[in-house]
C-alpha cells in the first residue's frame, strides 16, 4: 500500500507540474544539437583545396541560387536579364532561397567575416534546425488534450526520429541550399498555426456583408 501511495504521489507530482516540460525542452535542445551536428559533418569536405573557399554539394539548383545570391550581394539586385540562363531571360529567376542566403550572409557578417558560399552551405542546416523546433511543438499540439507529460513525451520521441531519419538528412545537409530545407520549416509551421487556431476556444468569424 505504501509503495502504491508513493507511486501515485510521484505520478501526480509530474503530471501537475511543469518539470516534465523543462526536461522535454532540454531533450529538444539535445535533439537539435544532434540533428544539426549530423547535417554539418560534411562541411570540412566542402572546402575547395584550389581556392580555400567553400563550395556546394553535388546538386544543380543550389549553384543557380548561389550565383543569384552573389549577384544580389555585388550589385544589390538580381540579374535582369539573366544572360547565363537560356540566352538571356527577360524576367529574373525569383526564388526564396537566393534572398534567404543574402540575408543570412548579412546576418552572419554581424558576428564574423564569412563568405556568401559559407552562408549558402549553412543555410539548409539552420532551416532544418528551425523545422525541428517547430515540429516538436506541432506534435505536442496534436495531443493537446493529453496530460502534459504524455504529449511532451510523444513530441520528444517523434522529434528524435524526425531529426535523424536519413530521408530528412538527404535534403537538409550542409552544402545543399534547396527549397526542401526551408519548405519543411514553413510546412510544419503552417500546420502548427492551423491546429493552434482549430483548438482555440475563442472563435472569431468575420462575415463580409457585401456577399
Amino acid at each position: 500500500m505504501e509503495e502504491d501511495a508513493i507511486s501515485f504521489k510521484f505520478k501526480e507530482n509530474w503530471q501537475n507540474s511543469k518539470k516534465w516540460l523543462y526536461i522535454s525542452l532540454f531533450l529538444l535542445l539535445v535533439i537539435l544539437f544532434l540533428g544539426s551536428y549530423i547535417s554539418t559533418t560534411n562541411i570540412s569536405g566542402l572546402k575547395d583545396v584550389t581556392t580555400g573557399n567553400y563550395t556546394l554539394g553535388p546538386d544543380l539548383d543550389p549553384f543557380l541560387y548561389l550565383r543569384i545570391a552573389q549577384e544580389i550581394v555585388e550589385t544589390g539586385k538580381q540579374p535582369n536579364p539573366d544572360y547565363m540562363r537560356y540566352l538571356g531571360m527577360v524576367e529574373p529567376y525569383y526564388n526564396f532561397v537566393p534572398l534567404s542566403i543574402v540575408y543570412l550572409y548579412k546576418f552572419l557578417n554581424l558576428f564574423s567575416d564569412v563568405s556568401v558560399e559559407y552562408a549558402a552551405i549553412i543555410f539548409p542546416v539552420i532551416f532544418f534546425g528551425l523545422s525541428i523546433i517547430v515540429f516538436f511543438f506541432f506534435v505536442r499540439e496534436i495531443f493537446y488534450k493529453k496530460e502534459e507529460f504524455q504529449k511532451d513525451l510523444v513530441a520528444v520521441l517523434a522529434t528524435a526520429v524526425y531529426a535523424v531519419i536519413p530521408l530528412m538528412q538527404h535534403r537538409t545537409t550542409a552544402g545543399i541550399p534547396e527549397l526542401e530545407s526551408a519548405g519543411l520549416f514553413f510546412f510544419w509551421l503552417s500546420f502548427f498555426f492551423f491546429l493552434k487556431a482549430w483548438h482555440s476556444e475563442k472563435k472569431i468569424l468575420k462575415i463580409n456583408k457585401n456577399y
